[in-house]
C-alpha cells in the first residue's frame, strides 16, 4: 500500500525534496495514518513537518480529547504542531452561513496561515467515491464529476489511492491508536448516509466499487481537461473588448462554449450555476438580460454578450454635450445635403422648437414619438430596441427643448419636430467630440 502512495506521489508531482509539508492532523485514522507515512518518507525526501489541527467546539470533552491526542502524538515525534479553537456553530451563525461551510473555510484559512511548502490532507479513495455520489445525486456536471483534486495550490491529497478501510485495517493491524468520531454513525449526515448505507449495497454489485469509481473519476477529470484546454484555446479568438463575441461562440459544441461562457463571468467575479447557465445560453439567440446576482445582469444584443453592473452603468450624474446649431433655408438645406452626399445625424423643423434646445444625456422618464411610427416609448425602450447597452446609454445625446425630448442623435427625431413638405427653415444640430471639433 506505501509503495502506491509513494508512487502516486510521483505520478501527480506531489512533493519535492526539502519541502516544507504541512499535515491536516485531526486525529481520526486518515490523518494518523498520514501522519505516519510521511515520518517514515521524511528522510527520502528531506522533508520537515508541521501539523495542523482545529478544534471546532462541537463534541465538547470528545473534541478536546482529541486535541490532546494530537498535541500528544506530536510532541512524541517531534513534529511542531499548530493548534486553533473556534465555536463552530456559534461563529457560523453569526456569519449566516451553514457549519460545515464555515468550518472548511476556517480550516484552510489555518492553514494558509502557517508557512510550508505544501498542505497534505488526508482525503483518500472512499473520500472521492463519497463525493461522487454525493454530486451526482444533488445534480453535477462533469467538473463536479471530477471529485476531489489531487492537488490544488499548495493543497495536496497524497491518499486519494488507498481506501479508507485499507487505512483502519493497516492501522489496527499495527497497534496504532488514533480518534473515532461517534458522529461519524449519524447517518442524519448525508455523507455518513451514503459511507455507512449506499456503499455496502454498491459492494454487492461490486466488491471493488471504490476502485471503480476511481477510474471513472481519473477518465472524467482527463476529459475536463481536454476540453478546458480547449475552452482557454478558444476564449482568446471569441473575447474581445470585455464581452464574448456571439457569433464565433455558436461555431463551438455546447461542452466548449459552456466552459467559455462560465470562466468568462466567473473571472468576472460572477460564478454561474447550472440554472444562470442555461439562462446566459438563451440570451444567444434572444437579445436581453437577465439577473445573475444583485445588479449583475448577463446582457447580450445581436453581436455580444457581458457581464454588466447596472449600478455602475446607470446616470448618476447628468452629462451634457457640447453642441452647435446651424439654421438653414430650405434650398440652402437641400443643397448641402446634395453637395455632402449624406443626411445629418440632427436636423428638424426650426420653427416647431420651443425655447432653447439642450444636448445631454437620458434622464428618467424621458420618452419619445418617433417620427412616423404612430407610438409613444419611453428612452429605455427605445435603448432596449436599438439594443444600445444598458452600460453605454449614458454617451448617447438626447436633444431636448422646452417641450420635452425632440430626438436621439444618430438615431431619431420626434414627430412633433420632424421636417416635412411644409418646412421653411431647416436646424441641424451637431455634437462636439474631440474628433469634430
Amino acid at each position: 500500500m506505501k509503495d502506491r502512495i509513494i508512487d502516486y506521489i510521483s505520478k501527480h508531482g506531489l512533493i519535492e525534496k526539502g519541502d516544507t509539508v504541512l499535515i491536516a492532523l485531526s486525529g481520526g485514522a486518515d490523518s494518523v495514518f498520514l501522519f505516519h507515512f510521511l515520518l517514515e518518507i521524511r528522510e527520502r525526501y528531506s522533508l520537515t513537518l508541521k501539523a495542523a489541527h482545529i478544534e471546532h467546539g462541537i463534541r465538547g470533552e470528545e473534541s478536546l480529547s482529541d486535541c490532546r491526542f494530537v498535541e500528544s502524538l506530536c510532541a512524541e515525534h517531534g513534529v511542531e504542531c499548530f493548534t486553533l479553537h473556534i465555536d463552530a456553530k456559534k461563529e457560523a451563525r453569526r456569519a449566516g452561513i451553514g457549519v460545515e461551510e464555515y468550518s472548511r473555510n476556517r480550516r484552510y484559512e489555518f492553514f494558509n496561515s502557517i508557512e510550508c511548502d505544501k498542505t497534505a490532507t488526508a482525503h483518500n479513495l472512499t473520500d472521492n467515491a463519497e463525493t461522487l455520489l454525493f454530486r451526482l445525486a444533488r445534480g453535477t456536471g462533469l467538473k463536479g464529476a471530477c471529485g476531489i483534486p489531487v492537488k490544488r495550490g499548495k493543497i495536496i491529497r497524497p491518499l486519494l489511492c488507498v481506501s479508507g478501510d485499507e487505512i483502519r485495517e493497516y492501522l489496527d493491524g499495527k497497534g496504532i491508536p488514533y480518534c473515532v468520531d461517534n458522529t461519524n454513525k449519524d447517518n442524519s449526515y448525508s455523507r455518513n448516509l451514503i459511507r455507512n448505507s449506499v456503499f455496502p449495497l454498491l459492494k454487492r454489485i461490486n466488491p471493488d466499487a471504490q476502485a471503480a469509481f476511481a477510474r471513472f473519476i481519473e477518465s472524467v477529470s482527463q476529459d475536463s481537461a481536454c476540453l478546458e484546454a480547449q475552452a482557454q484555446e478558444a476564449a482568446s479568438e471569441i473575447e474581445r473588448g470585455g464581452a464574448l463575441d456571439i457569433d464565433k461562440l455558436k461555431k463551438y459544441p455546447a461542452a466548449v462554449s459552456n466552459r467559455v461562457i462560465m470562466n468568462y463571468f466567473a473571472g468576472m467575479g460572477a460564478a454561474l450555476n447550472d440554472f444562470h447557465l442555461e439562462k446566459v445560453n438563451a440570451l444567444l439567440n434572444a437579445p436581453a438580460r437577465t439577473q445573475i446576482s444583485g445588479d449583475l445582469f448577463a446582457v447580450s444584443d445581436k453581436n455580444t454578450l457581458r457581464l454588466v453592473s447596472l449600478s455602475e452603468c446607470a446616470d448618476k450624474e447628468e452629462k451634457n454635450f457640447s453642441f452647435e446649431t446651424s439654421v438653414y433655408s430650405r434650398n440652402d438645406f437641400l443643397n448641402k445635403c446634395e453637395l455632402s452626399g449624406k443626411r445629418f445625424d440632427f436636423y428638424c423643423d426650426c420653427d416647431k422648437i420651443i425655447g432653447s434646445v439642450q444636448v445631454r444625456s437620458r434622464r428618467e422618464g424621458d420618452s419619445i414619438s418617433p417620427a412616423g411610427r404612430n407610438c409613444t416609448k419611453t428612452l429605455k425602450k427605445l435603448f432596449n430596441e436599438l439594443k444600445i447597452p444598458a452600460e453605454s446609454r449614458g454617451d448617447i445625446p438626447v436633444i431636448a427643448d422646452g417641450g420635452g425630448v425632440i430626438g436621439v442623435y444618430g438615431r431619431c427625431v420626434d414627430e412633433r419636430v420632424k421636417a416635412d413638405k411644409a418646412t421653411r427653415s431647416f436646424m441641424v444640430v451637431k455634437v462636439l467630440t474631440e474628433d469634430n471639433i
